[in-house]
């Protein structure tokens, strides 16, 4: 099974896309967590805990775990553990690329079979087809996927990405390049996927016509204001785009009950994602 179907399984088992963004910001985070790295590892499992029954994976943020060294990387290690023991996809976010033996090193530490591999990971395209060859071949030996920074969700991104004859159309095609020996036969999408910010709105359909094989993680919606009507237009057959959810979730509270209320924000997208789709919770996901 490669990484698309192992993705198609996780969407098709939980009936959604969304993927819980693991972005434990101590200044946000309830007052009784401590504002240090096993404080945030513990904030994130009980959220994870919490709203693994509604999510298809997990996506965990790099930087807000490397700012407290070891200890901080040691957490992701743990993270990814509990995680895969929950049959949740994960997602190290971490924008990672270089040249040669060093863009090896990077596929080997997080899309290998180490304490710190990941089922996918994303990746900065800016050096090139040298430098996204150790990271797509990771896909097709050891059936991990990646996602590819294509059009992302900030408001600057328009001043390098903007536009329909910029960089993230030259990137979207090279995308279409690059996940043509790791498509599925199964359901025609490929272990090279994009990220595609739901910011930008109807730009979504656009990006998936240039990426068919393409599936699409689209952040933004929620805080950032994305559409989730947008992002879902880009689904093929209820597959293809992962919707990660952060901020939303995780702060929704910070007093005793904040684990409930990150269950509602959830519960509350979950609801509008089977309500845009025309689908419904079934038999084995309902949600309360």
């Amino acid at each position: 099974m490669n990484f698309s179907e192992k993705l198609e399984a996780a969407v098709r088992t939980k009936n959604s896309c969304l993927m819980l963004g693991l972005d434990p910001n101590p200044e946000k985070m309830p007052d009784h967590f401590e504002k240090t790295a096993a404080g945030c590892r513990e904030f994130c499992e009980q959220m994870m805990s919490v709203c693994e029954d509604l999510i298809c994976g997990v996506k965990i943020q790099m930087a807000y775990f490397e700012v407290f060294g070891s200890e901080g990387i040691k957490a992701v290690e743990d993270l990814l553990k509990m995680a895969k023991e929950k049959n949740l996809i994960t997602l190290i976010d971490g924008k990672r690329n270089d040249i040669g033996s060093t863009a090896e090193a990077y596929a080997k530490a997080y899309l290998g079979d180490g304490p710190l591999g990941a089922d996918s990971l994303t990746v900065n395209p800016l050096l090139g087809t040298d430098g996204m060859k150790p990271f797509v071949e990771a896909c097709e030996k050891n059936d991990r996927g990646i996602f590819v920074l294509v059009r992302t969700s900030n408001p600057s991104s328009e001043e390098f990405q903007g536009g329909k004859k910029e960089l993230c159309v030259d990137i979207a095609e090279k995308v279409e390049e690059w996940n043509i020996t790791t498509q599925s036969p199964k359901n025609q999408l490929s272990s090279v996927g994009a990220v595609v910010g739901a910011t930008n709105g109807p730009m979504l359909s656009f990006f998936r016509e240039e990426m068919p094989h393409a599936w699409i993680l689209a952040p933004g919606i929620g805080v950032q204001g994305g559409s989730m009507e947008d992002a879902l237009a880009v689904q093929r057959d209820g597959l293809g785009l992962l919707i990660p959810v952060s901020r939303s979730i995780l702060y929704a509270g910070k007093d005793k009950d904040f684990l409930e209320k990150a269950r509602m924000a959830l519960v509350e997208l979950y609801e509008a994602q089977v309500a845009t789709q025309g689908g419904d919770e079934g038999e084995e996901n309902e949600a309360e």
